[in-house]
């Protein structure tokens, strides 16, 4: 009678015997981490859930274990505050974090009988932690590398954030500042804080982007510094201000001079060109090192989650995102471009700028990659047009296709919809290349894609003839292809991948064979 009440408990309980075999578990801890009834019951706890093999360093089985024989030595509960247990699942192994409790019952005898294991999943706390500090290490890092103060301030909740540099060049600690927007109005000289609040108020009103104003500044020994202070301001979808980010720039000892103010503006867009409402950075080879919260919130994709982002960019879109990135990385200059991006909400797709500038150190090496993106939807989609499908067809109906091959199994990670034009829907994701198109073993496709892998090289095949499959409904019609096998590296040049591209030439083949027909029939005559 007991036993289905115990396990429709709510939180997350195991039941143990003093050998550590599972004797009993609630269904909110099996759903939790994924485990089925049947295979765990009877078996001891470690074959359940064993250490993460991708982290051979961590060894969360001993921690657990040693946790376990505290509450049996000392027949008293024992505590764990922050605890990795990585859980497996069906993709691999998954990053958790668990808060646990083991309560050992006693019987009459004295001994043991059971330990009652209480687990608490603390994941999104201990993930949401790591981000708010990666967020405000990041708002260091760029307030020593552009020598100013960054800052932040959150309108909705009437929240002020500094960055580093408030000590050195106003001689405020963060805390003696205060934590709303007081901290700012009360150091404003008198003398120009109407005009300042004047401005924010006009630019708020008219929606814009950017404000920038110059005045003085009260500094902890009381004196006034001459300051150039600039603002980027993010509005919801309503159109009411939501988060300002800026910059201030001490140009006292020079105030007065246009250098100053040339200076100042530069590093305050440099600033807006890392912190926009939607942006990142990446590796000199390319490799995405970091999203800002805004990315996060409008894709959906996981906290922390650099890779795959690809999967968010239209299908239609992303073979020229991927080409125009390696092209910019190749040469080394920065780049605009124009595409599509969905929104996790509702899965629409909406126009976004992307640019993408490198930062150089010294001798001109670039040093990272800092990417911005504007919502250009309006622009790209007004009123009026937004039942133009003209552009979609035409997009639909590119001959550029795409294919992406990770690991020296050729594993496939991403296709573009033209694929299933060529071959047909194989389920793609996941499979490898022998899987996927065993029928090209007898052409040496995968001694070619091998040698791609091994030596870097990157192979063509031009005019390969084909029957596609235009309009996914069985009909088949000839179709000539180049085919492009491209290495992709990783942030070490270690190769990494392959990327295959596919473009159609049927027409220019074609052209060519008409042309030489009717040059052969003319010299026969």
């Amino acid at each position: 009678m007991l036993e289905p009440i115990f396990r429709a408990l709510p939180g997350l309980y195991l039941v143990l015997t003093p050998d550590l075999v599972i004797l009993e578990a609630t269904d909110a801890l099996l759903e939790q981490t994924h485990v089925k009834r049947a295979e765990a019951m009877g078996q001891h706890v470690f074959r359940i859930f064993p250490n993460n093999p991708d982290t051979p360093l961590l060894d969360s089985e001993g921690t657990v274990y040693r946790s376990l024989q505290q509450a049996l030595l000392h027949k008293k509960p024992y505590h764990t505050d922050v605890l990795r247990y990585d859980i497996p699942t069906a993709d691999g192994f998954k990053e958790r974090y668990w808060k646990t409790t083991t309560i050992p019952i006693v019987g009459e005898n004295g001994e043991v009988q059971y330990l009652v294991h209480e687990i608490r999943d603390i994941t999104d706390k201990i993930l949401g932690d790591r981000l708010n500090q990666q967020r405000q290490e990041q708002l260091n890092l760029i307030s020593n590398a552009t020598k100013a103060i960054a800052w932040e301030y959150d309108i909705v909740n009437d929240r002020m954030i500094w960055g580093e540099g408030l000590q050195e060049i106003f001689g405020y600690k963060p805390e003696e500042m205060g934590k709303n927007g007081d901290s700012w109005d009360s150091r404003v000289h008198p003398d120009d804080f109407e005009r300042v609040q004047s401005g924010i108020r006009e630019a708020l009103a008219n929606k814009q982007s950017t404000w920038k104003g110059e005045y003085r500044f009260r500094k902890a020994d009381g004196t006034y510094a001459y300051i150039l202070d600039q603002g980027y301001t993010t509005y919801n979808a309503q159109g009411e201000p939501i988060r300002t980010i800026g910059s201030i720039i001490d140009i006292t000892q020079s105030h007065d001079t246009q250098e100053a103010l040339k200076e100042s503006d530069a590093r305050f867009h440099h600033l807006l060109e890392v912190l926009p409402h939607m942006a990142w950075t990446a590796s000199p080879k390319g490799k995405v090192l970091y999203f800002n919260e805004n990315w996060y919130s409008y894709t959906g994709m996981r906290s922390g989650q650099t890779d795959g982002w690809i999967s968010v960019v239209h299908p239609e879109d992303s073979a020229t995102v991927l080409t125009n990135w390696h092209n910019a990385i190749t040469s080394g200059a920065s780049y605009e471009l124009e595409y599509r991006i969905r929104h996790h909400l509702d899965g629409s797709y909406r126009w976004f700028q992307e640019r993408g500038l490198p930062m150089r150190d010294a001798d001109g090496n670039i040093t990272l990659w800092i990417g911005t993106f504007t919502d250009i939807d309006d622009q790209k989609n007004p009123p009026e047009d937004r039942e133009d499908i003209q552009l979609e067809n035409m997009l639909r109906l590119s001959p550029v296709h795409l294919c992406m091959l990770n690991g020296p199994d050729h594993v496939c990670q991403y296709v573009t919809p033209g694929v299933y034009k060529l071959y047909g829907n194989r389920n793609y994701i996941g499979r490898t290349a022998r899987e996927l198109w065993p029928e090209l073993e007898s052409l040496g496709f995968f001694r070619m894609l091998d040698e791609v892998y091994t030596k870097g090289r990157v192979v063509y095949l031009n005019e390969y003839f084909t029957q596609i499959d235009q309009d996914l409904n069985g009909d088949l019609r000839d179709a000539y292809f180049n085919f492009k096998y491209q290495p992709l590296f990783d942030s070490t040049s270690r190769i990494e991948g392959i990327m295959i591209s596919a473009v159609e030439v049927t027409n220019l083949v074609k052209a060519r064979q008409r042309a030489e027909a009717l040059a052969k029939g003319e010299s026969g005559s």
